[in-house]
């Protein structure tokens, strides 16, 4: 038995958005300097929106993925990661919106972190080369920390130890970052092993790297307080992810800032000692003093591709089935659920 198929209809699952209030899945928020405004990632695509919430402005409209924004010290310009070509490459734009340009061009995967203190070029983790002096062999799960000139040029390692999130407080002369020891997806919770990840800072006058904390589960995403003096972190330390701090002087002073139960959270950033996160799904900021306060967010966007895409299809099925009235069949091509509205016979 032979079936040909003249006319196949895929309809694609998606979501034809006007305007969203409180969208889940706002992700990796990351607050600029001044503390107004809050860049993020929303279905792929990069948006801001006042820290105080309101109507969110879109800034790229790619049909491939841009995530992880970094905010430029002076807060004019930001980078991100995105797959456009394939593997995730950094890229720079204004910050008010504009043409994005690309500054990387390796065959893995790299990720922004930080600008450096004159903004001058941006930090970001890879998985390149270590010089050959290193005993450690490149992998994925031990990336390398590298910079790149804003105004793109050439890329220079800066660090080769397994460096991520790693931020450059205000005159250069201090790193903090968290390690990574081996393999562990980053979104596991719970995790009690001996690679867990530890916060560190790093002098680049004297090339001394300094662990700052110690808890045997998930320390990371270090970020400086405004003076300098004091970092804020994630921490599972009382159960699921929450917002820690500790002091850079004198004793390492540690205090809660937050005490979620379910869900953790991500993606910490502060800009002039407001904190921004995400929790559940959504965007939130906290202030010295005060409780956390979710972001009221409006999203107005339009989908980068069609709902629906018709396609030919020439055999290669692998699964069909015939509907009750006998007028469509479903079936399964290119690993995707397709619904004929042609026409269709059987030999």
């Amino acid at each position: 038995m032979k079936y040909s198929f003249l006319t196949a209809l895929t309809v694609c699952l998606t979501y034809v958005c006007t305007a969203q209030t409180n969208p889940k899945w706002a992700r990796y928020p990351a607050i600029s300097p001044d503390g107004t405004t809050i860049a993020f990632t929303y279905k792929g695509n990069l948006f801001t929106v006042p820290a105080e919430g309101g109507v969110a402005r879109q800034l790229t409209y790619h049909s491939a993925h841009d995530y992880k924004a970094v905010w430029s010290k002076n807060g004019k310009k930001i980078a991100f990661a995105s797959n456009r070509y394939g593997n995730f490459d950094v890229y720079v734009m204004d910050a008010q919106g504009g043409e994005a340009t690309r500054l990387t061009y390796h065959s893995n995967d790299e990720t922004p972190y930080s600008f450096s203190a004159d903004d001058s070029d941006v930090l970001f983790g890879a998985n390149r080369l270590d010089i050959a002096e290193h005993r450690q062999y490149p992998t994925g799960s031990q990336p390398e920390l590298y910079s790149v000139p804003v105004n793109g040029g050439r890329v220079g390692q800066v660090l080769t130890v397994p460096v991520e999130d790693a931020q450059v407080n205000t005159d250069g002369s201090k790193m903090v970052y968290h390690d990574k020891k081996g393999y562990e997806d980053t979104f596991r919770k719970h995790h009690t092993s001996a690679i867990t990840r530890d916060i560190w800072s790093y002098d680049p006058s004297t090339g001394k790297h300094k662990q700052l904390t110690t808890f045997k589960g998930e320390d990371r995403n270090p970020v400086f307080s405004k003076d300098g003096n004091a970092i804020y972190y994630l921490s599972e330390q009382e159960g699921t992810f929450n917002v820690f701090s500790m002091s850079l002087t004198g004793a390492p002073e540690i205090a809660a800032h937050t005490s979620f139960k379910i869900h953790p959270v991500r993606s910490l950033s502060i800009g002039d000692n407001t904190l921004a996160f995400g929790y559940d799904g959504e965007i939130y900021t906290l202030k010295a003093g005060e409780g956390a306060k979710k972001v009221e967010i409006i999203v107005r966007t339009q989908e980068d591709s069609n709902p629906i895409k018709y396609v030919s299809v020439n055999g290669g099925v692998q699964e069909m089935d015939v509907a009750p009235n006998g007028k469509e069949i479903a079936f399964i091509s290119r690993g995707r659920s397709i619904r004929n509205l042609g026409r269709w016979f059987v030999d």
